[in-house]
């Protein structure tokens, strides 16, 4: 059975991770892998009397909430920014936690991927890095079109993320630019569907509420050239006054339209698939897609099925896999997220510099010679 301790008291662990934890943990069947303990909380901020009020139990430190939630038997939902995450991995290893799941984006950066990437070897953490979209009911549909052909070989996938984010990205500095917020969703499926891929073209835009600028966080669009041949363009706007999640395929024969949950309000997504070869018919479908809840049910179960040495596969620099970027397969999660870090970090840089020529002055113009002093001088008569 096992217990969890969530670090980090923000919107991820207690607006997001905590309700779909609460909801497993109090489900009648009584097969789940859930431990009777209280869950454990701790966060750098006071959080106690929100903590209680949840029915969780507060600790004052990371090394309390290792006397409150035993090390060997606990799973640690790492719900803070990237940039302090090395660090409190590092203290967490110490206390003896191995079972990590890890918020998005793993990493800010390659440098960071790789220090995990050595703590987890070294330590024998076995990490998991919240994808939900991986688990999602949409996309195991989208894969089965994709692995069975029935429309034909796939020929290129659309992502539109649209939202509004102009509070959060006021009130919080976690996020340095837009290719962090929505596009790990949707380039970790772009990758499970159509394997790896290279970046040929990025650009971000500002946020800008009224004489103030946010850089890099009013939207971002990429477009990938997957090694099979496949292209993916995604596009995301945070500015947006309305909220899309839109997935489309095109195949050889037909084109396929999805709609990821909007948000953790309503659990369904939608389906369509337009197969050319029947006549264009259209065939719509409703899917009940609660993915964070089977993200974490199934990633709770592989622990359980780890430890008691049965066949659960767990991806991670820690297991038994190395977490290669090329093992981009169905569900490891791991092997997946580090690829995105690295394409995110591709993406930043060329966003940046191609910033940077759009900004920079065009070179003066050379001044004509061999001409008239007429022609040199431009049209200088009357009539």
């Amino acid at each position: 059975m096992l217990n969890t301790f969530i670090v980090g008291g923000g919107r991820a662990g207690l607006g997001l991770h905590w309700p779909v934890l609460r909801k497993l943990r109090a489900l009648p069947d009584g097969s789940g892998p859930w431990s009777p303990d209280p869950p454990v909380v701790w966060d750098v901020q006071d959080i106690r009397e929100q903590a209680l009020t949840e029915g969780l139990v507060p600790a004052d430190s990371l090394a309390h909430a290792a006397e409150l939630a035993d090390p060997a038997t606990t799973v640690v939902h790492l719900c803070t920014p990237p940039a302090d995450r090395f660090a409190t991995l590092q203290q967490l290893a110490d206390l003896g936690y191995t079972r990590i799941v890890v918020e998005k984006p793993m990493a800010d950066d390659i440098a960071g991927l790789e220090a995990i990437d050595m703590l987890a070897r070294v330590r024998g953490l076995r990490l998991r890095v919240v994808s939900p979209w991986l688990a999602s009911s949409l996309t195991g549909e989208l894969a089965e079109l994709t692995r069975y052909g029935g429309l034909g070989e796939l020929r290129s996938m659309s992502f539109t993320q649209f939202k509004p984010r102009w509070t959060r990205t006021l009130r919080s500095n976690n996020h340095t630019t837009a290719f962090d917020v929505e596009l790990p969703h949707s380039l970790g499926v772009a990758l499970r569907l159509a394997g790896d891929a290279r970046i040929t073209d990025a650009a971000l835009t500002d946020m800008r509420i009224g004489d103030r600028v946010i850089p890099g966080m009013g939207g971002a669009r990429l477009t990938l050239q997957h090694d099979n041949g496949a292209t993916t363009e995604i596009a995301s706007d945070l500015t947006s006054p309305i909220r899309e999640r839109r997935v489309g395929l095109r195949f050889d024969t037909g084109h396929v339209v999805g709609h990821y949950p909007i948000s953790d309000v309503d659990h369904h997504a939608s389906l369509t698939v337009h197969d050319d070869a029947g006549g264009g018919a259209a065939t719509p479908r409703i899917l009940f897609d609660d993915a964070l809840t089977s993200y974490i049910d199934h990633a709770y179960r592989e622990y359980q099925a780890v430890d008691a040495g049965g066949s659960g596969r767990l991806g991670g620099a820690g297991a038994s896999g190395d977490g290669a970027p090329g093992g981009v397969e169905d569900m490891d999660d791991y092997a997946i997220a580090r690829r995105v870090v690295q394409l995110l970090q591709e993406a930043r840089l060329l966003a940046a510099a191609k910033s940077a020529r759009e900004d920079s002055p065009a070179p003066a113009r050379p001044p004509l010679t061999g001409v008239s002093p007429a022609l040199q001088g431009g049209a200088d008569h009357e009539g």
